[in-house]
């Protein structure tokens, strides 16, 4: 557990994971929602050691550009946009296996990138 953000890192590694799960036996909706699931956790936890609020969904793009300004990393906006599109996912069920695995790859940039802007060791993927 961090001492930023509560169990927003233990949460967002086990969605990660179980997203992971999920898309190997074939439960893509499912798949997708945890991968919403772990980037959202990710960028709560990031809000809480940057002391930012986080307190609607609306707050997920707006501390993901905290982030992109801190980092300089431009592929912060594929990796939002991933997460976003896994979550759209869940409701419209339009996305194929492949694309999904791709949305989570995203996802676990996404992930790692705050973890070392935190000091905290990467996910397994």
């Amino acid at each position: 557990m961090s001492e930023f953000g509560g169990d927003h890192a233990q949460i967002s590694a086990e969605f990660l994971h179980r997203s992971q799960v999920y898309l190997s036996d074939g439960e893509l909706l499912q798949a997708s929602e945890k991968g919403w699931g772990a980037a959202v956790h990710a960028v709560k936890l990031y809000a809480a050691a940057r002391q930012l609020p986080y307190d609607s969904h609306s707050d997920f793009h707006d501390i993901a550009t905290e982030l992109r300004i801190e980092t300089r990393n431009e592929q912060i906006r594929l990796w939002e946009r991933s997460a976003n599109e896994s979550h759209s996912n869940f409701y419209n069920d339009n996305r194929e296996a492949p694309q999904i695995a791709a949305y989570l790859d995203d996802v676990t940039n996404l992930i790692n990138l705050i973890r070392h802007q935190i000091n905290l060791p990467p996910v397994d993927d």
